[in-house]
Order: structure tokens, then C-alpha cells, then sequence
């Protein structure tokens, strides 16, 4: 079965023409709330949450904190926990609307961003500048701590684009052909760093194994400030197409005829789906089944309309996240889990009950 033809298609039923209800953003916003709360408030260090509200209330200008924090709890809020659940919530945002996006543009609800190449040439890109780091460390100076994820980004970019003129011929972006160009494109980026290991150190190989993991123990107000320009566009371009994402389900020349340009909408989901995932593999390592199984989960509960799925991949995904971190930062307290695996220990289980489900279906 070809990649056109995985995803169901709704053509006996027209698109909504009115936005749906608010309930879901109501239960989701809460459950995200509720998720960033307890972030902030638990680890090894406990925060009382009330206090919590109360000193970021005071932070933004909006009054005085009735309970105020002891010098060491305001550090770990706003040094630590307060920059790595802004990450989580942004990168893990950004992994789960995408997912949907690519899903819905290849038509296939096993689609998700790692399979463009994107994940893998950004983990290619750092290992190479994990193993050069004495030879760029003097070139670069100050600069130092961002080569790793320069590398990364410039990497994820490369691999993406790589695969994209792969599935190009005669002016026509072939979706399934960019799908078998980007596992290539991952299988040779794996080799690659493959290869690269071998001329590691062990420092060097315990970088390398823990940022392929994933983590968000790196996260800073520097990172964040950094990190938050290319996810928030890769958000904005993505919830701006939502409605040609609905009309791409009728199929290629079906979403032409209704007035979408099909080769412009390719090329920017695309490109959006490398900046978003590049970015957030370059601050926060290989973070994998956000992107896969939020989409697919939220499809069979709320319905293929892109105009609520998006958003609420978004919200999802960003909460999802949360509560991977939280039980990498505790579950083995004090040392910590790498929340990449942990999504992964999580995500396979509910992925082999989603195929189970469709296959009983």
C-alpha cells in the first residue's frame, strides 16, 4: 500500500465549514496548566505551588507574592525548572503539531518527523562537532556552547533538503518518494555517525549517547531565547494551513481543484518541519514518539479537522513532554533519565495498542 493511500479519506463527508466547539481547548489548556505547575513544584527540591503562582506573579510587574520563597527554592524556579518546562512546552508543541502537519500532507498516519531525515542529519551534525570540539573549540571562543547545536540545526536543515531534491522530479514534489528519500538519508546519517564514534573519546562517546537520547537538563534562558524564534514560525506556519491540510485528505488533484497550491504547501510544511524539528534536536537532543503517536491518538478522539487537531497536537504534545521530563528528573532522583528513551519506553506500548486497535477495526 502506498503512502496515498494509508490514511482513510473522508470524501463522502464535506469539510466543516464552521470551527468546532471550545471544550476540548478548555480540558487540554487545564490539563497543560496543571502540567506546569506540578514541573515547577516538584524535584529535589520541592516548591510549594502556591508560591509558585504568587512569585511569577510578582516577576511579571502584576503584584506582590502573599508567600515568598527562601533564596535557594527562587533559584531553582527560575534558573532551572522555569527555562526547561518552557522548553518542554515549546519543543514538545512543536514535535506533536508537526506530526500531524506530515500526516496529513503524505496522507498516513504512521508519518512522523523523524522520517524525513530531519532527527537523524541534526544527530550527525552534532556528533561531528562533539568529536572536532578541541579543533573548533579554538577557532570559536566564546561561541563555544553553541556549536553543538549549530551543528545540529545546520545538519537537520541539510538532511531535509537533501531528501526533498531526492522525491523532486520535473517540478513535481513526489510525497512518497521524499518519504523513501528521507529513510535514506537517516540510514546514512546513522552510518555515518556510526563511523564518527570510533574516533571518539570515552568523554566524548558519553556526550554523544547521552544527547542522542535526548535531554532537557541543557536548557537556560539562553537556550530558550534562541530556541524560541524557529519553533514559534514552524508553529505559525503550520496552524496557518490548516485548512488546506483538511482539503489535501481528498487527495492531490482533489485540493488543487478547491484552490490549494499543492506544490507551495508541500515545500512548506516541509521546510517548516525542518526548522521546528532541527531546532528542537539541536537544543534538546533525539526525542522520539511525540510526533507519531499525540496526532494519531488525537485523530481517533477528535476527528481529522485540522483546524482543531493542530492546535490541540500542540497543547498535547506540549504536556506529554512535561510529564516525560518530570518522571526523567525523579524516577531516579538525583541522577536523571534521558527523556528521549523514556518517551520512547512510553510511546511504544500505546503505539503497538493503537495498531492492535486499528487492526481489531
Amino acid at each position: 500500500m502506498s503512502a496515498s493511500e494509508a490514511m482513510p479519506v473522508p470524501a463522502s463527508r464535506p469539510v466543516p465549514s464552521r470551527l468546532p466547539g471550545a471544550r476540548p481547548w478548555v480540558t487540554l489548556g487545564l490539563l497543560l496548566a496543571l502540567m506546569v505547575l506540578v514541573s515547577l513544584a516538584v524535584g529535589s527540591m520541592t516548591v510549594p505551588p502556591s508560591a509558585i503562582l504568587g512569585s511569577l506573579w510578582e516577576a511579571l510587574g502584576l503584584g506582590e507574592a502573599s508567600e515568598r520563597l527562601d533564596a535557594m527554592q527562587r533559584a531553582v524556579l527560575f534558573t532551572l525548572r522555569l527555562p526547561r518546562v518552557l522548553m518542554a512546552v515549546m519543543v514538545g508543541g512543536v514535535l506533536a503539531t508537526t506530526g500531524a502537519a506530515l500526516q496529513a500532507l503524505f496522507r498516513n498516519p504512521l508519518v512522523e518527523p523523524g522520517l524525513l531525515g530531519t532527527s537523524s542529519g541534526a544527530a550527525l551534525g552534532a556528533v561531528l562537532a562533539i568529536v572536532l570540539d578541541v579543533t573548533l573549540a579554538a577557532h570559536v571562543g566564546p561561541l563555544r556552547m553553541l556549536v553543538v547545536p549549530g551543528a545540529a540545526f545546520v545538519g537537520a536543515l541539510a538532511a531535509t533538503v537533501l531528501a526533498l531534491r531526492l522525491g523532486t522530479g520535473g517540478g513535481r514534489t513526489d510525497t512518497p518518494r521524499v518519504l523513501l528519500a528521507g529513510v535514506a538519508v537517516s540510514a546514512g546519517a546513522f552510518a555515518g555517525m556510526g563511523l564518527l564514534t570510533h574516533a571518539a573519546t570515552d568523554a566524548q562517546l558519553r556526550t554523544i549517547t547521552f544527547w542522542s537520547l535526548g535531554s532537557l537538563g541543557g536548557a537556560s534562558w539562553e537556550t530558550v531565547g534562541a530556541a524560541a524564534l524557529p519553533l514559534a514560525v514552524t508553529l505559525g506556519l503550520l496552524l496557518s494551513e490548516a485548512r488546506a491540510l483538511n482539503l489535501m485528505l481528498l487527495g492531490e488533484r482533489e485540493a488543487w481543484h478547491l484552490g490549494v497550491d499543492v506544490e507551495r504547501l508541500k515545500r512548506k510544511l516541509i521546510f517548516a518541519a525542518a526548522l521546528g524539528v532541527g531546532a528542537a534536536v539541536s537544543f534538546c537532543g533525539m526525542i522520539g514518539f511525540v510526533g507519531l503517536l499525540v496526532p494519531a491518538l488525537l485523530r481517533i478522539a477528535l476527528g481529522p479537522d485540522h483546524r482543531r487537531l493542530l492546535a490541540a497536537s500542540a497543547l498535547s504534545g506540549a504536556s506529554l513532554l512535561l510529564a516525560s521530563d518530570l518522571l526523567a528528573r525523579t524516577l531516579a532522583s538525583p541522577s536523571e533519565l534521558p527523556v528521549g528513551a523514556l518517551t520512547s519506553v512510553l510511546g511504544v506500548p500505546a503505539f503497538i495498542a493503537l495498531l492492535a486497535r486499528k487492526g481489531a477495526a
